[in-house]
C-alpha cells in the first residue's frame, strides 16, 4: 500500500512539473516586431525612392495610377509585400480619386469596383482603406468589401481613420484575416515629430507584442525610415512583412484567428498618437 502511494505520489509530482513546464514554455514571450506599411505610392516619380527601404517594408498602391503596375512588379522582384490602398470616402469630403467607394454604392457596384481596383495593383495580398473615415463606419458597405475579400482570399488592414470604423468587427464576422493600425508615423514630418512617433513605436513593440505602422512616401519619411530602421535589431525587435504576420497566424497551431495579443490593443480607444491623420 505504501509503495502504491508512493508511486502515486511521484506521479503527481512528475506531472505537475511537466505542466508547469509546458505552461511556461507556452507563455514565453516572441521577438518583439514592428510592420510598416507605406501607404499612398502610384503617383509620384519620388516614390521610388522608397524601394531603398527593407524589404519587410509594405508598399500599399493607389488604385489605377501612373505608377501602380511598375511599383507592384518591381516590389514583387525584391520578395516585398504589396496591398491595395483602396479609396473610400472620407467624411471631409476629399477626393478620393481613381475607383473610390462611396457610401451610396449598390453593393455589386462596391464589389465590381473593388475588383477593378486589385487588377490594377498586380500581385496584392491584401488590402487597406485609403481615407475612409466616412465608408468604414457603414457596416452594410463593410460587409460587402469584406465578403469579396474574402472570396480573393486576401487580408485586411484596418487604417483606422475613423474611432467608429467597422472593419474589423465586420472582417471577424465574414472570416477574413486582419489587423488594425496603431501608430501613424508622419502627420507631422518634422524630424522630432518622426523621432516621438518612432520611440513610441517601439514601446508599443515592446508591451505589446506587434505594432502595424502606417507611413507615406514623403522624403522625410523615407530618409528617416532608411536611417533608424536598422536600430530597431539592436533593441530586440524584428521588422516584419505584414505578409509575413498573416502566414505566421494562419500557420500557428492552435492559434485564435488574427492574433488575439495584437486585436486587443486594437480594440482600445486611440490615443492622441494614434488619432486619425487629418482630412481622412
Amino acid at each position: 500500500m505504501k509503495v502504491l502511494w508512493r508511486l502515486c505520489v511521484l506521479s503527481l509530482i512528475i506531472t505537475t512539473s511537466f505542466t508547469s513546464h509546458a505552461a511556461a514554455s507556452a507563455t514565453i514571450s516572441v521577438e518583439p516586431r514592428v510592420i510598416i506599411i507605406l501607404d499612398d505610392l502610384g503617383y509620384r516619380k519620388s516614390d521610388m525612392a522608397a524601394f531603398a527601404l527593407p524589404s519587410e517594408v509594405t508598399f500599399s498602391i493607389l488604385p489605377r495610377t501612373p505608377l501602380a503596375q511598375t511599383i507592384s512588379r518591381k516590389a514583387e522582384q525584391q520578395g516585398r509585400a504589396v496591398m491595395l490602398h483602396m479609396p473610400m470616402q472620407s467624411t471631409s469630403g476629399k477626393a478620393m480619386g481613381p475607383l473610390g467607394l462611396s457610401t451610396d454604392m449598390y453593393p455589386a457596384a462596391i464589389t465590381h469596383t473593388l475588383r477593378t481596383a486589385l487588377k490594377s495593383v498586380p500581385n496584392a495580398v491584401g488590402v487597406n482603406n485609403h481615407m475612409g473615415s466616412a465608408f468604414t463606419v457603414e457596416e452594410p458597405a463593410m460587409q460587402t468589401i469584406m465578403e469579396e475579400i474574402k472570396r480573393q482570399g486576401l487580408f485586411f488592414v484596418d487604417s483606422r481613420t475613423s474611432v467608429n470604423t467597422t472593419a474589423q468587427q465586420v472582417a471577424d464576422r465574414v472570416g477574413v484575416p486582419n489587423a488594425s493600425r496603431q501608430v501613424f508615423l508622419d502627420n507631422d514630418r518634422s524630424e522630432a515629430s518622426l523621432s516621438k512617433q518612432f520611440e513610441y513605436t517601439k514601446r508599443l513593440a515592446k508591451r505589446n507584442g506587434t505594432v502595424v505602422v502606417i507611413a507615406h512616401p514623403y522624403p522625410e519619411t523615407i530618409t528617416f525610415l532608411a536611417h533608424t530602421l536598422p536600430s530597431l535589431a539592436n533593441e530586440g525587435i524584428a521588422l516584419a512583412s505584414v505578409n509575413d504576420y498573416f502566414t505566421q497566424v494562419s500557420n500557428t497551431p492552435n492559434s485564435l484567428p488574427n492574433n488575439a495579443l495584437v486585436k486587443e490593443v486594437h480594440r482600445k480607444p486611440l490615443l492622441e498618437t494614434e488619432a486619425a491623420a487629418p482630412n481622412e
